[in-house]
């Protein structure tokens, strides 16, 4: 039996999108195909569709504005998985930007940190934070603003200060979990904390993570 056309539809990275589009097939079929058929696909595009993680039960972000620098060393942001949860966080990206409403000269980055045992700083009601879907369940993750306590583990990324002789600020620095490495989680008792070593009382942050849960 001559095959000549027919079309594929895959699954792939949700960044991707697609459209139908044909694809020849070389080649014959000697018996009626039946179960399940391996076909291999070379230097043809074909669709591509985004899907859900069923085991995902809801997606959120919490983003915080103008947050005052200080010039300790002090954890502006934290979100935790809490003892007892039932759910796995996924850490999906932040956003970072700051401006100054002075000078400062101040190179100390804020730093994400892996942590446990945090504590204290202010709590925040989880109104504060915007679900992905209305829908989804109110979220899990204990977010703290407010220099709360904590053990820090290894650091995940550094963002820059704004350094400026009169006033400035920094663009927006997306901070992604790169492709093809595999969920960062965090188990019950577990967080990230966002940390600069040493501050300026004339910076303002803009902090915002974004995060799923299983």
């Amino acid at each position: 039996m001559p095959v000549s056309y027919g079309q594929v539809e895959g699954v792939a990275n949700p960044n991707q999108g697609g459209v139908d589009v044909p694809l020849v097939v070389s080649g014959s079929v000697t018996s009626t195909p039946s179960g399940t058929q391996n076909v291999a696909v070379t230097g043809q595009p074909i669709r591509i569709t985004t899907v859900k993680d069923p085991t995902i039960t809801g997606v959120y972000v919490f983003s915080a504005d103008e947050i005052p620098g200080v010039v300790a060393a002090n954890n502006y942001l934290s979100i935790a998985n809490p003892v007892g949860s039932g759910k796995t966080i996924i850490f999906a990206g932040a956003f970072i930007s700051s401006t100054t409403a002075g000078a400062s000269t101040v190179t100390a980055p804020m730093r994400g940190f892996r942590a446990t045992l945090i504590s204290g700083g202010t709590l925040q009601a989880a109104s504060m934070s915007a679900r992905f879907i209305t829908t989804m369940p109110t979220q899990a993750a204990e977010i703290r603003v407010g220099n709360p306590a904590a053990t820090l583990d290894g650091a995940l990324f550094n963002s820059p200060p704004p350094i400026s002789a009169t006033q400035g600020g920094t663009p927006v620095h997306a901070v992604p979990v790169p492709g093809g490495t595999g969920p960062f989680t965090l188990a019950e008792g577990e967080g990230i904390v966002m940390r600069q070593s040493a501050g300026d009382v004339d910076i303002r942050w803009n902090l915002s993570i974004v995060w799923a849960e299983a």
